[in-house]
């Protein structure tokens, strides 16, 4: 069953984030962010105000598809056409949540197999319809929103394409689907005793297809790799035809093209189905949570484990902020336990930890190897002044790590912006470029005169390096919210590019990220991308206006220093 997120925020329908049960949380969130009793409330508009532009057709391609497609793969009602309109990045979610509708796509279709794929990107050129290819709708630097004006616009939905079509249990390897969502695709191979272990937050929704198209990492990043790390060949079907790679460990015959189409964000083509890494199911997974003094102590010890080749199977460390969030989500203890954590706490403030920063890390595998690795990791984190808390935060954890991103949508009813951004850096920039990111927010909170949050934690980490992830929040100002916005995402995205940090890490590039692109790759290396547009989809019909500028003159001016898509 095809399992879609609420038209005005994240997540399950169903789903209520329990603020109740944190009795802690929401003080936090309004000394953090100098809400008051009486601050106005900014629910989203009842559905039946969302107003959606008038649709437009091509009759010959509707014609094309009627003929191989049944009735319920082709939708153009608006209920279909709202859903896959945005993603759920903070500008999507604030022009939906008002009724601000105004790049709905004219048709959704619903295809089930490669070869009708292959038929609808053929029909599409014909006609000249602009695709947009579109998974679990998770992305959130606008990576699915239809920019193109002047032509009819269409999505595919790939989510009925969501089977293991193999699995070659000698080679540790399955293909999959492109549509396959996360749950699913672990359900289905768990059942065979595998796993692909790519756990990113949008998990619950996301598709293989999506963390393919957008270079993604899981959780579990540390032990696993990220996506393109598990790729091992894959379709793409483009304008000008279908790419299939060969199924291989490695080759030299040439540029790995796994990785050219891994990271393209649909602007090349659509990806129908990859052949993937997969490993036999974890007989254990045991989370553990230590403190540090501070988020240095913490980092310093992440880079010593991984350079001696003991990574676990997931760091996330929390800097103070970050952590004090974390607390604040507890419900208190009570009676001989409250007792206890109260006594210490004392200690750790004795000690040093008056401000600590929590870390989690993961071990996963058979048992001898998870408690191999325990007696490994844990002692170098104990070197590094790491207060070991046991398992039982790592249950709390692993319980709730998919509900965080609900927060968001209750601080959006309370007039807040909210929203994250990422990076990645070697070791000796990624201090500096911390402390420089976290820093220029915080001016800019007081330079404009109120109070905000940014958090910060470490959730994937390498032998060179590791990535920062960022959230950041304010009240908003009235009548200029979404300015308000692009001006911390566009300090933020230039504090990073001028410290050495990645444009993105695993978020990818949508038009959020695309006026940056020629200062992180060249001007040669936009050039490569834009001769691979030319090549593969010379019409520009695939997800136009996302990743890169269209090829042209006009495109070979420098990007504007920020643009505010509208």
């Amino acid at each position: 069953m095809i399992k879609d997120m609420k038209w005005w925020g994240w997540g399950d329908p169903a789903f209520v984030f329990p603020m109740d049960e944190k009795p802690l949380l929401w003080p936090f969130v309004r000394k953090s962010l100098g809400l008051t009793e009486d601050a106005p409330q900014t629910p989203p508009v009842d559905r039946a105000q969302v107003k959606l532009p008038e649709r437009r057709r091509s009759a010959d391609f509707e014609a094309a598809v009627a003929a191989f497609l049944k009735a319920d793969q082709i939708a153009a009602d608006d209920e279909q056409r709202l859903i896959h309109t945005y993603g759920k990045s903070f500008p999507d979610l604030f022009r939906v949540r008002r009724g601000i509708v105004s790049n709905a796509p004219d048709l959704v279709l619903f295809p089930e197999s490669h070869e009708e794929v292959e038929r609808i990107v053929a029909a599409a050129r014909q006609t000249g319809v602009r695709l947009v290819a579109f998974g679990g709708g998770t992305n959130i630097v606008g990576g699915v929103e239809h920019l193109d004006p002047s032509a009819v616009r269409v999505t595919l939905d790939m989510r009925r394409m969501n089977r293991v079509l193999e699995i070659d249990r000698h080679s540790w390897t399955a293909t999959i689907q492109a549509g396959a969502p996360g749950p699913k695709l672990e359900d289905d191979l768990q059942a065979l005793g595998f796993s692909l272990g790519h756990m990113p937050d949008s998990f619950e929704f996301a598709t293989l297809g999506g963390w393919l198209a957008t270079r993604s990492a899981g959780m579990q990043s540390d032990a696993y790799g990220k996506i393109e790390d598990m790729v091992v060949a894959l379709k793409l079907v483009s304008p000008a035809g279908t790419l299939s790679t060969k199924l291989t460990p490695k080759s030299a015959a040439g540029p790995d093209l796994d990785q050219v189409v891994v990271g393209s964000e649909g602007v090349l083509g659509v990806i129908t189905e990859a052949v993937m890494k997969v490993h036999p199911n974890p007989a254990v997974k045991d989370y553990h949570g230590v403190l540090f003094p501070d988020f240095e102590s913490g980092s310093e010890a992440i880079r010593e484990v991984i350079g001696r080749r003991a990574a676990p199977t997931m760091f996330r460390l929390q800097d103070v902020d970050e952590t004090q969030l974390a607390f604040s989500m507890k419900s208190p203890s009570t009676g001989i336990s409250g007792f206890i954590q109260s006594q210490v706490k004392k200690y750790l403030k004795a000690k040093g930890y008056a401000q600590p920063c929590l870390m989690m890390v993961g071990f996963e595998g058979e048992a001898d190897y998870a408690a191999e690795m325990r007696r490994k990791v844990l002692p170098m984190l104990k070197k590094h002044r790491g207060f070991h808390l046991g398992n039982s935060v790592g249950k709390t954890w692993a319980k709730n790590k998919f509900a965080v991103p609900y927060l968001r949508d209750i601080l959006m009813n309370h007039g807040c912006m909210v929203d994250v951004a990422e990076t990645a850096a070697v070791w000796s920039k990624l201090m500096p470029l911390y402390h420089a990111a976290r820093n220029t927010i915080k001016e800019q909170f007081k330079k404009e005169g109120y109070p905000g949050y940014i958090g910060c934690h470490i959730s994937h980490s390498y032998v060179d390096g590791a990535s920062l992830y960022f959230t950041f929040a304010a009240r908003q100002i009235a009548g200029q919210e979404l300015e308000q916005y692009y001006r911390f995402k566009r300090l933020i995205t230039q504090t990073f590019m001028e410290n050495g940090g990645t444009l993105t890490h695993h978020h990818a590039v949508g038009y959020e990220h695309r006026p940056w692109m020629e200062r992180e790759l060249s001007r040669p290396g936009l050039e490569i991308l834009r001769g691979l547009k030319r090549t593969l989809d010379p019409d520009n019909i695939m997800n136009p206006g996302k990743l890169i500028l269209p090829a042209g003159p006009e495109a070979l001016a420098p990007a504007p220093e920020f643009e505010v898509p509208r």
